[in-house]
């Protein structure tokens, strides 16, 4: 049965997360799209791990406001082995991403043939799930009670502080990342050693990739690693100085294993260390998709991108997309021709016109004073003795403008969805 303590405490800073991780979700899935089509393991896995984290520590921190109940069903401890995956999740996306870098930028090292590209797809997608579900099983062996509560925070991991578990806990993300910074500081050094040739290499590679894209990507990287690194070791360095217990044995660790622990907001207030610590971990993930969609969301085609994906979504509330997508589209150049003008009303066509559909006019029947001499060929020998009238320019002109005004009119107009 859920039981209920409502506490007087307010997080001054109260709905500042929440705003914060809504955007950071809308972020992270704006190119999302693009990056599926791709095919780039690493950016993928970025993108599912943090769309992840932002959804789950905006429910915690939604739910818990002002409170520390604790719910009757096991929301809690899939909230808690999910910030423990977490925790590795994200330096092994940069690791994905830094070692595939590292291959395009050192040719000896990548073989393009259609076998090992899949054998490398796959290795990467064990290492982004394997990794961070190992790291929640090892926690197991250092879990003191279920879970905790934290009031303003939600669900929060239990870990009983002991020598084990450093290396099961604390030590795992930063050796991820330096491993990451090594092939890092490894593909720059690809670059500079070939970087007169680097645009042809990474065509060559057959990675979907271009220049700017490569660089992009690095640049991503290298700031999850140089973000994620000394917060890792700030971490460590604080539980340790808080006091590591000794390790006794598996049944001294797990004693009265399903307890749940209740921190309300008070208790931050005398340790507003452990505070700043967890209010980090939980901004990482909307800063980090901040920083996914600056390098990697706001480059080609983006901006036409989301606006058909915005007159997409208009539409299924109902707004029509045809009129401000005309007002929006640039002008089509006209072709100039011989005693054509362009209609002063309409000098272009939306972008999204894929087909257009030409009303013909049946053929005036022509009168006899108008001969078939009027040009070359066999039907000038034919009539010898007729008059010859040339055609009127102005009769051309506004042919031309109407026949412009039909097209315009009978347009078939498409949103062209990609």
């Amino acid at each position: 049965m859920a039981s209920i303590f409502t506490t007087s405490s307010v997080d001054p800073t109260y709905p500042a997360f929440p705003v914060a991780a809504s955007i950071g979700i809308i972020l992270i899935l704006l190119p999302a799209y693009w990056h599926f089509k791709s095919g780039n393991v690493g950016t993928i896995v970025f993108i599912v791990w943090s769309f992840l984290g932002n959804l789950n520590y905006l429910v915690n921190s939604i739910a818990w406001s002002e409170n520390v109940h604790n719910p009757p069903w096991i929301w809690c401890d899939f909230s808690t082995a999910l910030i423990v995956a977490l925790n590795v999740a994200m330096p092994t996306s940069s690791l994905l991403i830094s070692r595939r870098l590292y291959s395009i930028a050192n040719v000896g090292q990548m073989n393009s043939s259609r076998n090992n590209s899949r054998r490398t797809k796959y290795l990467e997608i064990a290492l982004g799930i394997g990794l961070p579900l190992l790291a929640v099983i090892l926690r197991v062996v250092v879990q003191g009670h279920r879970f905790n509560i934290i009031e303003n925070i939600g669900c929060w991991p239990a870990v009983y502080a002991t020598p084990v578990a450093i290396p099961t806990v604390f030590l795992p993300p930063i050796l991820i990342n330096l491993v990451s910074a090594y092939y890092a500081a490894r593909a720059i050094q690809g670059f500079l050693n070939q970087r007169k040739q680097f645009s042809s290499i990474v065509k060559s590679a057959n990675s979907g990739l271009t220049t700017g894209r490569y660089f992009r990507l690095m640049a991503m990287a290298s700031t999850e690693i140089i973000c994620s690194v000394p917060m890792s070791i700030y971490f460590m360095v604080s539980r340790i100085k808080m006091g590591i217990l000794p390790w006794i044995s598996w049944a001294d660790t797990h004693l009265n294993f399903n307890r749940v622990e209740v921190l309300p907001f008070g208790f931050f207030q005398l340790h507003p260390e452990s505070w700043i610590m967890i209010n980090m971990s939980r901004y990482l993930f909307p800063l980090g998709s901040f920083f996914f969609f600056v390098y990697l969301g706001m480059s080609g085609e983006s901006g036409t991108f989301y606006r058909r994906q915005f007159w997409r979504f208009a539409r299924l509330l109902g707004f029509s997309a045809s009129s401000q997508a005309a007002e929006a589209s640039p002008e089509v150049p006209w072709i100039a021709r011989p005693g054509v003008r362009a209609p002063s009303r309409l000098r272009s066509l939306p972008p999204f016109v894929t087909s257009v559909s030409v009303t013909s006019t049946p053929k005036k029947k022509q009168s006899p004073l108008e001969l078939k001499a009027y040009g070359t060929g066999s039907n000038s020998n034919s009539s010898s003795g007729s008059l010859s009238v040339p055609p009127d320019p102005k009769v051309e002109k506004e042919s031309a403008h109407d026949s412009w005004q039909r097209i315009a009119l009978t347009a078939e107009v498409h949103s062209n969805v990609v």
